[in-house]
């Protein structure tokens, strides 16, 4: 039987995992992400790509910093930017985050009045670089485009936020795009609460399916939503280029006239 002695990682060799004790931490799992992320380059896009506009020059803990920081801190489970001040010296994240310390709760509170348009557009590129990265590694000859939309429940009076009929709350009613065969996100935009489900979801998806079709011409794509994208825009944009499409129709007297014979 063997054990495992002491081993090093590759984004840092001079972090050792072994079984002699010392510092603590419960998010040891937070490794292997760190692996990943320098294998598709997740932290090295931020840096390169997010450019907040923020006429302070905040050295020790820059923007791009802080936006890492809050990326590790969801996938931890640390949803609110409180936690970061719980999580100031966790040897896991400083080692990770390479700092003494991590940026406190009022340094990512601050970050969040600084995000504009034009910001959300660069993490749009992000992500977008990163589905690059996936398909030049494990490229796909099929990918499914699972449209929907949520409810972010509001607790004040942020700027967007409204009453959504449907959900019958105050909030936030956003646009997302997930691959339905990995479960990836390729594309989010944040939307007023009081916006019905298909608005503006040809200019949100289109220029995603232009994409794919310039980084894989012979893969198949299909789309797929619910009632609240049935809507003739969308089913030309699909068949203008030729893909598959099923978007279910809410049951009404013709539909049933026409679908009687089936």
């Amino acid at each position: 039987m063997k054990s495992v002695i002491e081993k090093s990682l590759n984004f840092n060799k001079m972090i050792k995992v072994n079984f002699d004790g010392g510092n603590l931490t419960s998010d040891s799992g937070l490794l292997l992400y760190k692996e990943f992320d320098e294998k598709i380059g997740l932290s090295q896009s931020i840096q390169e790509t997010l450019q907040v506009k923020d006429p302070v020059d905040h050295r020790e803990h820059t923007n791009h910093d802080v936006v890492i920081q809050k990326i590790y801190q969801h996938i931890s489970g640390y949803h609110t930017d409180d936690n970061a001040d719980e999580l100031k010296h966790d040897p896991m994240f400083t080692a990770i985050l390479d700092k003494k310390q991590l940026a406190s709760q009022p340094t990512l509170s601050r970050l969040n009045q600084k995000f504009d348009k034009e910001t959300m557009k660069q993490l749009q590129r992000v992500n977008q670089q990163l589905n690059r990265r996936v398909q030049t590694i494990q490229p796909s000859d099929h990918f499914v485009f699972d449209l929907d939309s949520a409810n972010f429940t509001t607790c004040g009076h942020q700027y967007g936020t409204d009453y959504n009929a449907h959900y019958q709350t105050n909030g936030y009613h956003p646009l997302v795009l997930f691959d339905g065969l990995t479960g990836d996100c390729i594309k989010a935009v944040l939307r007023a609460g009081n916006v019905y489900t298909s608005r503006n979801v040809v200019s949100f998806v289109g220029p995603v399916i232009k994409d794919y079709e310039k980084m894989n011409p012979s893969a198949t794509i299909a789309v797929r939503g619910d009632s609240g994208f049935a809507v003739p825009k969308l089913y030309e944009l699909c068949e203008e280029h030729e893909i598959k499409y099923a978007i279910r129709l809410k049951s009404n007297k013709r539909l049933t006239s026409m679908a009687q014979d089936i």
